[in-house]
């Protein structure tokens, strides 16, 4: 079952990143940018960015900022060309070479991605950011050894529930699934709230043959969210293996309520239905997911169940 990978585009507005300045006036407006920029007032913030860059066009903290603003409206290409831009500026920013790094994934540009991540730990040896994002590339790419340490690196450096999720998630696709269920433990004691880290879980446990463990675990995460289509989805597979087929066909039509245009849900509604000897509705199931899965390979669109 595939992993659901949680890390944001942005990194936080951290502190540890105030600008500096030479000329009061961009230093204050720029001050005043972030004030609003935290406050989610985004037009407010790109009226003080903009009006640095009327001041000084070559900024580099205005068009790092504009670079963030650009990315988290998922206009990444031009967030990677301000990005570039002010590192032109002022080289070894470590922040501009993550945001770069994260746009770049969200191309779908997983090596230049890396890359980008790589340079910015070089500016920044303890960017704790930077680490975890390089190690979700890796293990993109396969490379699932050293993803593993550089999940540790960001954990020992700020110690997250996403990179502990994520790790999780490294480890289940290895086959490690014992670790794999520690380190979701470890995330789930940093955010007991986070979905997500509950499904992936329940995951961890159905593949470990700990059907009753994992049934409670995705009953956890539609408790938190009641609409995660992918949890009900997990959870009728776990009612599968328990022989509570009718159960399981419950947990598959509400999955697909949610979310009805994910082919392998309505692949798992078929074989549910097969096993009840309703086979014209199965057939009918079947054709519906053979459908979706067409349509989703000519749009290369991946599908999504949450």
């Amino acid at each position: 079952m595939t992993q659901n990978l949680a890390y944001g585009l942005a990194p936080p507005l951290n502190p540890a990143y105030n600008p500096v300045m030479n000329q009061p006036q961009t230093a204050e407006l720029i001050q005043q940018g972030l004030v609003h920029h935290r406050a989610g007032q985004i037009s407010l913030a790109m009226d003080r960015y903009t009006q640095v860059l009327q001041i000084d066009p070559q900024n580099a903290d205005a068009l790092y900022y504009i670079a963030l603003v650009a990315c988290n409206e998922g206009q990444f290409q031009q967030g990677i060309d301000l990005a570039r831009r002010s590192l032109n500026f002022r080289p070894r920013q470590a922040r501009a070479h993550n945001l770069i790094g994260q746009a770049l994934h969200r191309k779908g540009q997983i090596k230049e991605a890396l890359e980008s991540f790589d340079n910015a730990i070089e500016c920044d040896i303890n960017f704790a950011d930077a680490y975890g994002n390089r190690a979700n590339m890796l293990s993109e790419l396969g490379r699932h050894s050293e993803a593993l340490s550089s999940f540790d690196r960001a954990i020992a450096l700020k110690n997250t529930a996403s990179d502990w999720l994520n790790r999780g998630a490294t480890l289940h696709a290895m086959g490690r699934l014992v670790d794999a269920i520690e380190s979701y433990d470890k995330a789930i004691g940093l955010d007991p709230d986070f979905c997500v880290i509950h499904c992936n879980r329940a995951h961890a446990l159905l593949d470990a043959g700990r059907d009753m463990d994992a049934l409670a675990a995705y009953d956890r995460a539609i408790a938190i969210e009641p609409k995660f289509a992918e949890a009900y989805l997990g959870r009728a597979l776990a009612l599968r293996k328990l022989s509570r087929v009718e159960d399981a066909l419950v947990s598959i039509d509400k999955a697909i309520e949610i979310k009805g245009d994910v082919a392998k849900m309505h692949g798992a509604r078929a074989s549910l239905l097969r096993a009840l000897g309703r086979e014209d509705e199965a057939r009918a199931a079947d054709t519906q997911a053979a459908e979706l899965e067409a349509r989703k390979n000519e749009t290369g669109a991946p599908e999504k169940a949450s």
